[in-house]
């Protein structure tokens, strides 16, 4: 189509237009692709809310849904449609449920123990996406004992699928002890930068002299932004489980 601007009266005029050369955009096997057409039912989430409440893990569900529809042409989203609907739902909850629970455990915390700290990570929206805490026990803990820190994000096997951070070390009786702890919404690099820059702050700006950490790509680019002075290492065990 072209137009051309009519400077006098100020309107834009047709000049020229060709039906017949314009394509189809998108096949039909890739038009559940396109935004406008992704769209999840009252139903579908209903479902996918009720399977998260059972247990099963989004990419199960997920397959199910398109199993029981005839597959991913029929259903009308797509994956991270589905885990972004769950992400929204979490996020809801936090802010008005677990949050303000949270929120009034820590402020007790405080009024038992004026050391204790805690932070948060908000989003643009103002939403709670990270936590971090740390009591007067954990931060004496790593005055003394935190040489040598793991971080271990396989704490998250609950209904939530929330990451769960622990910083862990070994006292003088080798046995565990937590230098701090988080809960997480996703595993970004941003996320693990904010959430490793604050347990630094945390403890004074004290670094460890190593770290030791899973295979995950953004916690190492983040390990490498913050822990400029520590020896990152990875972990065994997480290595064999992987392997």
């Amino acid at each position: 189509m072209s137009l051309t601007l009519d400077r006098e009266s100020e309107n834009l005029e047709v000049t020229d237009v060709v039906l017949e050369h314009n394509p189809l955009l998108h096949l039909p096997q890739t038009r559940h692709l396109m935004a406008s057409q992704r769209k999840i039912s009252e139903f579908q989430a209903f479902e996918i809310e009720a399977a998260d409440d059972s247990g099963i893990r989004p990419q199960a569900a997920y397959e199910l849904a398109t199993r029981q529809v005839g597959g991913r042409l029929n259903l009308g989203y797509t994956p991270r449609d589905h885990r972004n609907h769950l992400q929204s739902k979490r996020q809801r909850e936090l802010a008005f449920g677990q949050a303000g629970s949270m929120l009034k455990y820590f402020q007790d915390k405080i009024v038992e123990n004026p050391s204790f700290q805690y932070a948060l990570q908000l989003d643009c929206q103002e939403d709670i996406t990270n936590i971090f805490w740390a009591d007067a026990k954990m931060m004496v803990d790593y005055a003394h004992f935190g040489d040598v820190v793991t971080f271990d994000t396989t704490f998250g096997t609950n209904k939530e699928y929330r990451p769960f951070g622990v910083f862990l070390g070994l006292n003088q009786f080798r046995e565990t002890t937590v230098f701090g702890a988080a809960l997480m919404f996703d595993e970004t690099f941003a996320s693990f930068q904010w959430l490793f820059n604050t347990f630094l702050a945390t403890h004074n700006g004290r670094q460890p002299r190593t770290i030791y950490t899973d295979q995950d790509i953004a916690m190492g680019k983040a390990v490498r932004d913050v822990f400029t002075e520590a020896y990152h290492g990875l972990c065994t065990f997480h290595i064999m489980e992987n392997a």
